[in-house]
């Protein structure tokens, strides 16, 4: 086989563990199964220095990226220690530096805010982890942002969402290179799935949209949670609030940041997941016990929000079949 490829792994002080562990994986995986091994990873920091992840683990780096062989692809990871280098400007330039040189540039969860900083990724698309969504369009506002993706390619560019979706990143960078069966293959070995169904979207928001509601919003809200197949039309809604129906959606748009007709529908939503899921009831069950009245709006309301059917979904996330 021919030279082997390089894979540069960078690494900081608080990243996630497994930002750099899955795709890490997926290459080492690769290189079992071919003939003979064609990637070359290599773990490097940013000064050379033992690296501490937000899982307590330390690794070590084989160097510095600055050194670091050319070519090959380049992987940013993200964690909690992405805020702080956002602000070195130091290592912002150093890092536009190092993607000269590769043949593909690539990010995992937040750690396309860094490939951002450095406007490398202005007018392109791009994507990261969904709890990054208000960051990254505060900050970045001339990238073309998909929120929902999975994984974007642009160019030379490649970025992923949250964490594991660094594993289907690598996953479809494996296809690239030598085909789809061994990407097939490399899934199969590590039990995931070749192609994720649905965009980040399928991971629920409805802790994000309770997080900080005020006592009347909550009380509103925790009365739909015990009964999603109530009449929660903006009027009852607000009498549990003790508001008029102009205030409360005045206030839900402000805490919530959706209207009272969607975290209502985000509720009811939710609980559908969990039920195909966890349970063996059909969609038309499912869909009166969730809130729907029927399955057709159920699956209407799924696909739009999810980009699968609830079929689908349940295929890939448990549940048995009716």
């Amino acid at each position: 086989m021919k030279d082997k490829y390089p894979v540069i792994m960078l690494g900081f002080q608080d990243v996630l563990l497994l930002d750099i562990a899955g795709p890490i994986q997926v290459y080492a995986t690769a290189n079992k199964l071919l003939a003979s091994p064609y990637y070359e990873v290599h773990l490097v920091g940013i000064e050379g220095e033992a690296i501490a992840t937000d899982a307590g683990l330390v690794m070590l780096a084989s160097g510095t990226l600055a050194k670091a062989p050319r070519g090959g692809d380049l992987i940013i990871p993200g964690g909690p220690g992405v805020d702080l280098l956002l602000r070195n400007t130091d290592f912002i330039a150093q890092l536009k530096r190092a993607t000269k040189t590769r043949s593909r540039i690539v990010s995992v969860c937040s750690g396309a805010l860094l490939l951002a900083a450095t406007g490398l990724l202005d007018g392109r698309e791009a994507t990261s982890h969904w709890a990054r969504e208000a960051q990254m369009l505060q900050l970045y506002p001339k990238v073309n942002w998909q929120p929902d993706a999975i994984f974007v390619r642009d160019g030379l560019f490649y970025t992923s969402a949250g964490i594991t979706a660094g594993i289907d990143l690598a996953l479809s960078l494996i296809e690239a290179d030598h085909g789809s069966d061994l990407a097939l293959r490399v899934a199969q070995e590590l039990v995931v799935y070749l192609r994720r169904s649905g965009g980040q979207g399928q991971y629920s928001k409805l802790l994000t949209l309770q997080h900080g509601l005020s006592p009347n919003l909550r009380r509103a809200s925790d009365a739909v949670l015990e009964d999603p197949t109530g009449d929660w039309r903006v009027s009852n809604l607000a009498n549990l609030a003790g508001m008029t129906k102009r205030n409360l959606s005045r206030r839900f748009l402000k805490e919530a940041g959706v209207s009272p007709a969607k975290y209502v529908e985000t509720i009811r939503l939710d609980l559908a997941r969990t039920l195909l899921e966890t349970s063996p009831l059909s969609i038309d069950q499912i869909a009166l016990k969730s809130g729907f009245q029927d399955g057709q709006n159920l699956r209407r309301v799924f696909h739009h929000k999810m980009k699968v059917t609830p079929s689908q979904y349940r295929q890939r996330f448990g549940g048995a079949p009716h």
